[in-house]
């Protein structure tokens, strides 16, 4: 759930209710390889999770790789003028913000954070924030997709803001990834993971562009510093849409264990909307 609703996929949620139904023993385990596969509004997500057991008798989970919905790159070089963003770089010299949008379980737009003279590191949240909300804007007003099999997908999700250098990032973080982004999603709501839809939406547009291959992994780390390695599995389609199947590999752990009560005497119990 986000502040405008629920996902069509989430690929960090993916990850982490895998990992909470085997160590909460809420599904069958196997060793070394539990399998669960999901039906998502996008469509089959299909986990894979290598499991041990721990040293306290029950499973624990190492890792969870899932595969996608297929991908596909959308559109190229749409080019836009988001209010009350300043650009830099090559877009400054252009005079248009230049945006991929791509698909990944949602569509995105994708914008290279150097035409906007950011870096994605935590201290430079709010600007972020504040140039990826100004780009969905524009790109849901005037360059809607159109989904190739379901009408009801084909809306702007979000902006994913790539920074193609993270081994100079100034927090000093994920320094050996291949890139790290940030992703403003709903209603300006900052994704802290490395975005698993996005991932695989920026996938899709480093095939698409010539600069991934299938099989090659690349390290795709968030804003927090942390990372999914994704890769290009194989060649399919989406409809009749060419597209790749993705898979994304990350960690998840349980935080805590939640008693939520509902005291029938309670006025509120069943719940309430502000606004």
């Amino acid at each position: 759930m986000h502040n405008e609703g629920y996902s069509t996929m989430c690929g960090h949620g993916i990850i982490a209710v895998t990992t909470a139904l085997i160590e909460e023993r809420l599904f069958p385990v196997t060793l070394p390889e539990t399998v669960i596969r999901y039906e998502t509004p996008a469509g089959l997500v299909t986990a894979r999770a290598a499991v041990r057991a721990a040293a306290w008798g029950g499973p624990e989970v190492d890792r969870v790789r899932f595969t996608n919905v297929p991908a596909y790159l959308a559109s190229r070089d749409i080019e836009i003028h988001p209010d009350g963003v300043d650009l830099a770089g090559r877009a400054a010299g252009e005079g248009v913000l230049r945006v991929d949008m791509a698909f990944g379980g949602a569509y995105y737009g994708v914008v290279d954070a150097a035409d906007l003279g950011l870096r994605v590191v935590p201290a430079q949240i709010d600007a972020l924030t504040r140039a990826g909300a100004a780009i969905t804007e524009v790109l849901r007003r005037d360059h809607a997709p159109t989904h190739p099999t379901d009408p009801e997908l084909g809306f702007v999700y979000g902006t994913i803001i790539v920074d193609g250098e993270p081994s100079t990032a100034p927090d000093g973080k994920a320094r050996d990834a291949d890139m790290r982004n940030v992703t403003i999603f709903a209603d300006g709501e900052v994704d802290r993971s490395p975005c698993g839809t996005g991932t695989s939406a920026l996938l899709a547009q480093h095939f698409y562009r010539g600069s991934v291959q299938i099989g090659r992994d690349l390290i795709n780390a968030g804003i927090t510093g942390e990372a999914f390695r994704g890769r290009v599995e194989r060649q399919t389609t989406l409809g009749s849409q060419e597209a790749v199947e993705t898979s994304i590999e990350g960690t998840a752990y349980v935080t805590g264990h939640h008693t939520f009560v509902v005291d029938d005497r309670d006025p509120l119990g069943g719940g309430f909307l502000l606004g």
